[in-house]
Protein backbone atom coordinates (compact mmCIF):
# COMPACT_ATOMS: atom_id res chain seq x y z
CA UNK A 1 0.00 0.00 0.00
CA UNK A 2 1.00 3.54 -0.75
CA UNK A 3 1.75 5.86 2.47
CA UNK A 4 2.68 9.01 2.40
CA UNK A 5 4.52 11.69 5.00
CA UNK A 6 4.47 14.93 5.47
CA UNK A 7 6.74 16.94 8.02
CA UNK A 8 5.41 17.90 11.31
CA UNK A 9 6.63 21.07 12.58
CA UNK A 10 5.74 23.85 14.20
CA UNK A 11 7.69 26.46 16.33
CA UNK A 12 6.23 29.53 18.60
CA UNK A 13 6.37 32.95 16.85
CA UNK A 14 7.09 35.33 20.29
CA UNK A 15 6.76 38.61 18.23
CA UNK A 16 3.53 38.03 16.14
CA UNK A 17 0.78 37.97 19.08
CA UNK A 18 0.33 39.07 22.99
CA UNK A 19 0.10 36.38 25.46
CA UNK A 20 -2.86 36.99 26.42
CA UNK A 21 -4.61 36.67 22.91
CA UNK A 22 -5.96 33.11 24.24
CA UNK A 23 -6.66 31.41 27.17
CA UNK A 24 -7.27 27.78 27.24
CA UNK A 25 -10.14 26.38 30.36
CA UNK A 26 -7.57 25.69 32.71
CA UNK A 27 -5.98 29.71 32.54
CA UNK A 28 -2.86 28.96 30.34
CA UNK A 29 -1.71 30.71 27.70
CA UNK A 30 -1.81 29.90 23.82
CA UNK A 31 1.15 29.93 21.82
CA UNK A 32 1.62 32.78 20.13
CA UNK A 33 1.05 31.37 16.35
CA UNK A 34 -2.67 31.02 14.92
CA UNK A 35 -4.52 32.42 17.85
CA UNK A 36 -8.55 33.60 16.57
CA UNK A 37 -10.16 34.08 20.23
CA UNK A 38 -12.36 31.73 20.97
CA UNK A 39 -16.08 31.94 22.33
CA UNK A 40 -16.14 30.42 25.99
CA UNK A 41 -18.29 27.02 26.04
CA UNK A 42 -18.79 23.97 27.77
CA UNK A 43 -17.16 22.20 24.67
CA UNK A 44 -13.63 21.56 25.68
CA UNK A 45 -10.73 19.90 23.11
CA UNK A 46 -6.80 18.62 23.81
CA UNK A 47 -4.21 17.27 21.71
CA UNK A 48 -0.63 15.58 22.68
CA UNK A 49 1.87 12.84 20.71
CA UNK A 50 2.73 9.76 21.47
CA UNK A 51 6.27 11.20 23.06
CA UNK A 52 8.06 14.12 23.89
CA UNK A 53 10.86 14.53 22.02
CA UNK A 54 11.05 12.82 17.87
CA UNK A 55 14.81 12.56 16.75
CA UNK A 56 14.12 13.37 12.67
CA UNK A 57 13.31 10.46 10.65
CA UNK A 58 10.55 9.27 12.70
CA UNK A 59 7.07 9.13 12.63
CA UNK A 60 4.54 10.41 15.03
CA UNK A 61 1.25 9.87 16.12
CA UNK A 62 -1.26 11.99 17.57
CA UNK A 63 -4.05 12.03 19.73
CA UNK A 64 -6.72 14.61 20.48
CA UNK A 65 -10.03 14.56 22.44
CA UNK A 66 -13.15 16.61 22.72
CA UNK A 67 -16.16 16.49 25.17
CA UNK A 68 -18.68 16.18 22.73
CA UNK A 69 -18.93 15.24 18.98
CA UNK A 70 -17.31 18.74 17.13
CA UNK A 71 -15.99 19.55 14.18
CA UNK A 72 -11.84 19.17 14.77
CA UNK A 73 -9.34 20.86 13.00
CA UNK A 74 -5.32 20.83 13.51
CA UNK A 75 -2.76 23.21 12.11
CA UNK A 76 0.73 22.70 11.78
CA UNK A 77 3.31 25.68 11.98
CA UNK A 78 5.89 25.11 10.24
CA UNK A 79 9.32 27.05 11.54
CA UNK A 80 9.73 28.98 8.53
CA UNK A 81 6.25 30.28 8.56
CA UNK A 82 4.09 28.42 6.29
CA UNK A 83 0.59 27.24 7.86
CA UNK A 84 -0.73 23.94 6.85
CA UNK A 85 -3.97 22.01 7.72
CA UNK A 86 -2.99 18.72 8.67
CA UNK A 87 -6.65 17.50 9.87
CA UNK A 88 -8.60 16.84 7.89
CA UNK A 89 -6.35 16.22 5.07
CA UNK A 90 -6.84 14.58 1.35
CA UNK A 91 -6.90 11.00 3.42
CA UNK A 92 -8.88 11.31 5.92
CA UNK A 93 -11.74 14.60 5.26
CA UNK A 94 -14.59 13.44 8.05
CA UNK A 95 -13.60 15.60 11.00
CA UNK A 96 -16.89 15.23 12.74
CA UNK A 97 -15.94 13.48 15.41
CA UNK A 98 -17.51 11.98 18.73
CA UNK A 99 -16.94 13.04 21.91
CA UNK A 100 -13.96 10.94 23.38
CA UNK A 101 -10.03 10.49 21.99
CA UNK A 102 -9.12 9.88 18.71
CA UNK A 103 -5.73 9.03 16.85
CA UNK A 104 -4.09 10.36 14.27
CA UNK A 105 -3.10 9.44 11.30
CA UNK A 106 -6.48 7.66 10.62
CA UNK A 107 -6.10 6.35 7.30
CA UNK A 108 -3.13 5.60 4.20
CA UNK A 109 -0.41 7.90 5.43
CA UNK A 110 2.01 9.05 7.98
CA UNK A 111 3.37 12.15 9.65
CA UNK A 112 7.38 11.84 9.56
CA UNK A 113 9.21 14.42 11.67
CA UNK A 114 11.43 16.69 9.69
CA UNK A 115 14.42 19.33 10.08
CA UNK A 116 14.58 22.23 11.59
CA UNK A 117 15.30 20.55 14.94
CA UNK A 118 13.42 22.39 18.23
CA UNK A 119 10.51 23.10 19.78
CA UNK A 120 6.93 22.07 17.90
CA UNK A 121 3.88 22.63 18.31
CA UNK A 122 0.41 21.74 17.36
CA UNK A 123 -2.70 23.72 17.48
CA UNK A 124 -6.34 22.17 17.58
CA UNK A 125 -9.51 23.83 16.87
CA UNK A 126 -12.74 22.46 17.74
CA UNK A 127 -16.52 23.39 17.13
CA UNK A 128 -19.79 22.49 17.28
CA UNK A 129 -20.57 24.27 14.03
CA UNK A 130 -18.62 23.49 10.89
CA UNK A 131 -16.57 26.09 10.74
CA UNK A 132 -15.75 25.69 6.78
CA UNK A 133 -11.77 25.38 7.71
CA UNK A 134 -11.79 22.41 5.14
CA UNK A 135 -11.76 23.42 1.56
CA UNK A 136 -14.42 22.03 -0.45
CA UNK A 137 -11.45 20.17 -3.23
CA UNK A 138 -8.54 18.64 -1.57
CA UNK A 139 -5.22 20.33 -4.56
CA UNK A 140 -2.96 19.24 -1.77
CA UNK A 141 -3.05 16.80 0.59
CA UNK A 142 -2.04 19.00 3.57
CA UNK A 143 -3.40 22.34 2.31
CA UNK A 144 -1.92 25.62 2.70
CA UNK A 145 -3.35 28.13 5.08
CA UNK A 146 -0.86 30.41 4.69
CA UNK A 147 2.50 31.65 4.20
CA UNK A 148 3.17 33.49 7.94
CA UNK A 149 1.16 32.57 11.05
CA UNK A 150 -0.53 36.57 10.36
CA UNK A 151 -1.63 35.55 6.95
CA UNK A 152 -3.00 32.26 7.99
CA UNK A 153 -5.07 34.28 11.24
CA UNK A 154 -6.31 36.51 9.11
CA UNK A 155 -7.58 33.70 6.79
CA UNK A 156 -9.38 31.78 9.85
CA UNK A 157 -10.57 34.66 11.54
CA UNK A 158 -12.29 35.91 8.24
CA UNK A 159 -13.90 32.50 7.76
CA UNK A 160 -15.00 32.22 11.25
CA UNK A 161 -16.70 35.08 11.39
CA UNK A 162 -18.41 35.01 7.97
CA UNK A 163 -20.47 32.19 9.35
CA UNK A 164 -24.25 33.22 10.11
CA UNK A 165 -24.95 32.99 13.02
CA UNK A 166 -21.03 33.39 14.39
CA UNK A 167 -20.10 29.97 15.66
CA UNK A 168 -19.05 28.97 19.46
CA UNK A 169 -15.65 26.91 19.46
CA UNK A 170 -12.47 26.12 21.42
CA UNK A 171 -8.66 25.91 20.65
CA UNK A 172 -5.60 24.28 22.71
CA UNK A 173 -2.17 22.74 21.62
CA UNK A 174 0.73 20.81 22.53
CA UNK A 175 4.52 20.63 22.26
CA UNK A 176 7.66 18.26 21.39
CA UNK A 177 10.85 18.73 20.71
CA UNK A 178 12.66 17.52 17.98
CA UNK A 179 16.78 16.75 17.54
CA UNK A 180 18.87 15.46 14.78
CA UNK A 181 19.71 11.61 16.43
CA UNK A 182 19.91 10.27 19.46
CA UNK A 183 23.30 10.04 20.64
CA UNK A 184 25.50 8.06 23.27
CA UNK A 185 28.00 9.66 25.26
CA UNK A 186 30.64 7.77 27.41
CA UNK A 187 31.37 9.35 30.27
CA UNK A 188 34.94 11.33 30.54
CA UNK A 189 37.63 10.17 33.07
CA UNK A 190 40.90 10.58 34.43
CA UNK A 191 43.59 8.12 33.75
CA UNK A 192 45.35 6.65 37.25
CA UNK A 193 48.36 8.41 38.51
CA UNK A 194 49.81 5.71 40.03
CA UNK A 195 52.05 2.96 38.10
CA UNK A 196 50.53 -0.46 38.40
CA UNK A 197 52.54 -3.64 38.96
CA UNK A 198 53.79 -5.05 36.11
CA UNK A 199 51.57 -8.36 36.55
CA UNK A 200 48.49 -6.22 35.72
CA UNK A 201 47.85 -5.16 32.17
CA UNK A 202 48.04 -1.12 31.40
CA UNK A 203 45.56 1.05 32.15
CA UNK A 204 41.97 1.04 30.61
CA UNK A 205 41.93 2.00 26.81
CA UNK A 206 42.93 5.54 26.07
CA UNK A 207 40.15 6.85 24.26
CA UNK A 208 35.97 6.73 24.68
CA UNK A 209 34.54 3.36 24.26
CA UNK A 210 30.70 2.59 23.41
CA UNK A 211 28.70 -0.05 25.39
CA UNK A 212 29.57 -3.56 24.59
CA UNK A 213 33.41 -2.55 23.29
CA UNK A 214 35.72 -5.04 24.39
CA UNK A 215 40.01 -4.28 24.38
CA UNK A 216 42.64 -6.38 25.43
CA UNK A 217 46.24 -4.99 24.91
CA UNK A 218 49.05 -7.28 23.61
CA UNK A 219 52.27 -7.09 21.94
CA UNK A 220 52.72 -3.62 23.24
CA UNK A 221 49.71 -2.69 21.51
CA UNK A 222 45.81 -2.30 21.69
CA UNK A 223 43.58 -4.35 20.34
CA UNK A 224 39.80 -4.85 19.45
CA UNK A 225 38.19 -7.43 20.64
CA UNK A 226 38.51 -10.19 22.87
CA UNK A 227 42.32 -12.23 23.63
CA UNK A 228 42.22 -16.17 22.70
CA UNK A 229 43.23 -16.09 26.48
CA UNK A 230 43.90 -13.32 29.54
CA UNK A 231 42.66 -10.12 30.72
CA UNK A 232 40.68 -7.83 28.41
CA UNK A 233 38.78 -4.59 29.67
CA UNK A 234 34.60 -4.33 28.36
CA UNK A 235 33.02 -1.21 28.41
CA UNK A 236 29.43 -1.50 30.10
CA UNK A 237 26.15 0.37 29.27
CA UNK A 238 26.73 1.55 32.92
CA UNK A 239 29.48 4.70 31.07
CA UNK A 240 32.50 2.69 32.94
CA UNK A 241 35.41 0.03 32.26
CA UNK A 242 35.36 -2.94 33.50
CA UNK A 243 38.42 -5.06 34.16
CA UNK A 244 37.35 -9.12 33.25
CA UNK A 245 39.54 -12.03 32.19
CA UNK A 246 39.00 -14.59 29.44
CA UNK A 247 40.54 -18.06 29.79
CA UNK A 248 40.13 -20.92 27.29
CA UNK A 249 40.36 -24.40 28.26
CA UNK A 250 41.90 -27.14 25.55
CA UNK A 251 41.14 -30.34 26.78
CA UNK A 252 43.16 -33.15 24.74
CA UNK A 253 41.08 -36.15 23.41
Amino acid sequence: MKTLATRIGIVLFASLFAASAVVAAQGTPAPLGIVPTPTPQPLSASIWTDDSMYAVGESIAIYFSVSQAAYVYIYDIQPDGIVRLIYPNAYSQNNYKSAGTHTLPDGQYQFTVAPPTGVEQLQIFASTTNLGLNPSVFYEAFPLAGNSPQAATGQIQAQIMGIVPTPTWVTNWTSFTIVSSYSYAPPSYSPPSYAPPSYYPPYYPPFFGVPGATWYYQGGQWHYGLPSSGWYWYFGEDGQWHFRIHIQFNFGG
